[in-house]
């Protein structure tokens, strides 16, 4: 199993205050190792000789947000975020397909689901966009579905088995 990624919330320091690295540890419920860690990747210290080391607010959050921002991967048009390679794919031209649902998006638009295969590691890749960018990203190989919304079952089926279709019970 990998890493677990941990979001930090850089609003949860003031700006203004000092902390050590225990403060820092107990309030994002982490190991002091793990601020000592940030220490090595950038954290930057008021003063590296005295101890025990204090760090501002602000350079905590501006840590923070970076560290965040480090994750991020922008994708272009035809990638997917592949989760077992962890980084843009494309996918498989002969397994990309596009499905467009019945939701909305905003007053004219609809949801599509467009769905393909990692062309590395063969994992299958979803993202969800709407059928006006569909549109672009379109190309004549590419299987295009309407997505169908049906009840499974008979249509005589009722939840309340006593009352038969078409008569009037009185109770």
């Amino acid at each position: 199993m990998g890493k677990r990624k941990r979001k930090y919330n850089p609003n949860l320091v003031r700006a203004r205050h000092s902390y050590t690295f225990s403060e820092i540890a107990e309030l994002y419920q982490i190991h002091p190792r793990t601020v000592q860690s940030w220490r090595k990747q950038g954290l930057k210290v008021i003063d590296e000789v005295s101890k025990p080391y204090l760090v501002i607010g602000e350079e905590i959050r501006q840590f923070l947000k970076e560290k965040a921002q480090k994750r991020k991967h922008p994708l272009k048009i035809g990638e997917f975020f592949c989760p077992k390679c962890r980084v843009p794919r494309k996918s498989l031209p002969d397994k990309l397909s596009i499905e467009i649902t019945d939701r909305k998006l905003g007053k004219t638009h609809r949801q599509a689901i467009i769905k393909g295969v990692c062309e590395v590691c063969s994992c299958r890749l979803f993202l969800f966009s709407s059928d006006r960018k569909t549109q672009k990203l379109a190309e004549p190989n590419m299987i295009q579905t309407e997505h169908k919304t049906t009840l499974i079952g008979s249509g005589d089926s009722s939840v309340n088995t006593d009352i038969k279709r078409g008569e009037n019970v009185k109770s």
